[in-house]
């Protein structure tokens, strides 16, 4: 469920389900890149075609609940949940698909006992309808066992995602399988485990499921083994890009958090900032430091207020911080290395 499926194309001849159908491979893919705001934008471009099948209906409201969560949109991400309660009572690969993307809302929200329910369903979807489509319920019911302490059942739960994941072959399925069983397995196996996810993704497009891996990496190498800290350094410095460009919330604060054990400052240096923005935002950026205020800065640059703003907005998301005053020091006071 989580990998593209068929191809992308398009003919002239295309009705609009045809196009509705090839936005969602293009939404699905996007996301097992990484691309999560182009997956928003594609999922929210055909969302309310009529004529999709339950099927579809599924797949793009999974696409978008995870591409919200990803980014830590709770709000964002209850349409889409709403849609697939609509869709549990359908049987089959579609109740499956409903069920794992509730459950994964459900744990989102802290209601662990409803996410075990609900990946529970998804299984017993799939195993009824035979059907052995990769959705990793698996690994959503083993994290939660895992943090109830039922390290036994979720360390089974995931070596059977595994063993699934490498029947499909597919590095994205067995590396994402490989990450959680990091997470559960003993603490001498976590750090091998998540250096060969992370070799299956060389070649590969998926940022996002990278950028976690060096996160996970990072944070074990810092823990048990701190000789390492200038390569966790180097990963988090990566993962850390990423994670800003698309704006990841939940993923950014977890790299800052252990960016700073390490003895590192977030964002990198002012150069690394200042190079995620765009000539126009740098150009307002600059306005802002000297003190100008949005109106001052329209009458300069000869665009509308509202324009300003709107820069000012993305700016502030894109640096991950949240104020004026704190963009003035972001870039007129770049921090030192340590």
């Amino acid at each position: 469920m989580l990998e593209p499926r068929g191809a992308d194309s398009s003919t002239s001849s295309e009705t609009a389900t045809d196009v509705s159908a090839r936005v969602l491979i293009q939404a699905r893919t996007a996301m097992v890149q990484g691309r999560i705001a182009d997956a928003l934008d594609l999922v929210d471009s055909v969302r309310h075609d009529p004529d999709r099948s339950d099927d579809d209906r599924a797949d793009l409201a999974v696409t978008g609940l995870l591409s919200s969560l990803a980014r830590g949109d709770l709000r964002g991400a209850a349409p889409f949940s709403r849609e697939l309660i609509s869709l549990v009572r359908t049987r089959g690969i579609v109740a499956a698909r409903a069920c794992y993307g509730l459950g994964e809302f459900a744990a989102a929200r802290g209601q662990a006992d409803q996410a075990v329910s609900y990946f529970d369903s998804a299984g017993d979807e799939l195993a009824a309808a035979d059907d052995r489509t990769w959705i990793p319920w698996r690994s959503g019911l083993a994290r939660i066992l895992a943090a109830r302490g039922e390290v036994a059942t979720a360390l089974e739960l995931v070596e059977e995602e595994l063993a699934a994941a490498r029947l499909l072959d597919s590095p994205y399925a067995v590396a994402s399988a490989m990450r959680t069983l990091a997470a559960v397995a003993p603490t001498e196996r976590r750090v091998d485990l998540l250096d060969e996810a992370l070799g299956l993704l060389i070649g590969t497009e998926a940022a996002r499921l990278e950028a976690q891996i060096r996160t996970d990496l990072a944070g074990w190498l810092l823990l048990l083994e701190p000789t390492e800290s200038p390569r966790a350094i180097d990963l988090l410095r990566s993962a850390e890009k990423y994670a800003r460009q698309e704006e990841l919330a939940p993923l950014l604060a977890r790299i800052r958090w252990l960016l700073e054990r390490l003895g590192e400052a977030p964002d990198g240096e002012l150069a690394g900032r200042l190079g995620e923005l765009s000539a126009a935002e740098r150009r307002v950026a600059q306005l802002v430091v000297l003190g100008k205020r949005n109106r001052e800065i329209a009458v300069e640059l000869g665009v509308s207020v509202k324009s300003v703003e709107w820069h000012v907005s993305h700016i502030l998301r894109k640096l991950s911080i949240t104020s004026r005053l704190d963009l003035a020091e972001a870039l007129a006071q770049p921090r030192q290395s340590r």
